[in-house]
């Protein structure tokens, strides 16, 4: 399907095995999503907006801190926030009262991003309000679509409009805040000499040209003393050189497009996920089987044990797909 982005035509593409062609076989092709920027460090360092060598670079930083090795050591983490949820959805069962999902997986996946990607711990359920990591957050998606809109106009017309006016796309004090935490996170850390099995210190490691898969290093979790034990002192790496094609606005980059791209699109999928089992209760049966005959065993491994669980995730994604298309800008 043929299309305009302002002057500039765009070509839609829908077949599955020219998709796959452009994203594998002349990936080269594509490798860039777009050639025009934000005139915003915190948009135009992420990922997302990378274009080229920078691109390159920075993926091979990012990719080692998904791997299946790194994911383990964050599992703990995630498996909390569930017990927290669980503690909060108990009373309501037991009384029968309703539960407004979207919003109780957006509570559980804000708690996870927060815990796993600005090591930051906040009681999602208990202080809305006050919270000023939860408040903020908020900000970055409730009253956006007008920015959204404003954003898709000034584009269309000219690039030039967007640094012209100084035009962000999220809200400014929103942006102001998570740049002041991770940099407080960052300064704390380094100063402390310590290390969190989370996605932020990976990102930190990186920054110091630390080895990121040397399993030798000492590493603590602070979060909650209880289920990670105490902080430990590791020694500084006096050897190690600053500057690894990554810096300290990179890493906050990242951590914001980790909340912006995790936040909606995965409490979307598992309230819908949620949704469509109580529309079909064989499905919902058999899925709670599955689950129940791992006798509470739910560590880093059992999600390779329980496919019917992978099947109903997978047909939600295909029926409400949370991203409806992927730009590419051909070389």
């Amino acid at each position: 399907m043929e299309r305009f982005m302002g002057s500039r035509p765009s070509l839609m593409i829908a077949d599955p095995e020219l998709i796959k062609t452009m994203n594998i076989k002349d990936f080269h092709v594509f490798v860039n999503r777009n050639d025009f920027t934000f005139g915003d460090p915190l948009q135009d360092r992420s990922l997302f907006n990378l274009i080229g060598d920078e691109w390159k670079t920075m993926r091979s930083i990012i990719s080692p801190t998904f791997s299946s090795g790194k994911m383990r050591s964050m599992h703990p983490i995630i498996i909390d926030c569930v017990h927290k949820l669980v503690d909060n959805l108990r009373p309501k069962a037991m009384s029968g009262e309703d539960v407004e999902m979207k919003k109780t997986m957006g509570n559980l996946t804000m708690d996870v991003i927060a815990s796993c990607a600005f090591g930051t711990k906040i009681d999602v359920y208990n202080d809305q309000k006050t919270n000023e990591f939860i408040v903020n957050a908020r900000k970055v998606f409730r009253g956006n679509v007008w920015r959204i809109w404003v954003f898709s106009i000034l584009l269309s017309i000219s690039q030039k409009l967007i640094h012209w006016t100084g035009f962000q796309f999220t809200d400014p004090s929103a942006q102001q805040f998570f740049g002041q935490a991770v940099k407080s996170i960052l300064a704390r850390r380094k100063s402390a000499k310590v290390q969190q099995k989370d996605y932020l210190q990976l990102m930190i490691n990186a920054l110091n040209r630390k080895n990121v898969d040397n399993d030798k290093e000492p590493e603590v979790d602070d979060l909650n003393e209880d289920i990670y034990g105490k902080t430990q002192l590791i020694e500084s790496n006096s050897n190690s050189k600053p500057g690894n094609g990554i810096t300290d606005v990179d890493i906050l980059a990242t951590s914001f497009a980790f909340f912006v791209a995790g936040y909606e699109t995965t409490g979307a999928l598992l309230s819908l996920v949620l949704y469509n089992l109580a529309l079909n209760e064989k499905c919902q049966q058999k899925l709670y089987e599955e689950v129940n005959g791992l006798d509470g065993k739910y560590d880093y491994e059992s999600v390779s044990k329980m496919p019917y669980l992978e099947a109903c995730i997978a047909e939600t994604l295909r029926l409400y797909p949370p991203i409806a298309a992927l730009n590419r800008y051909a070389l």
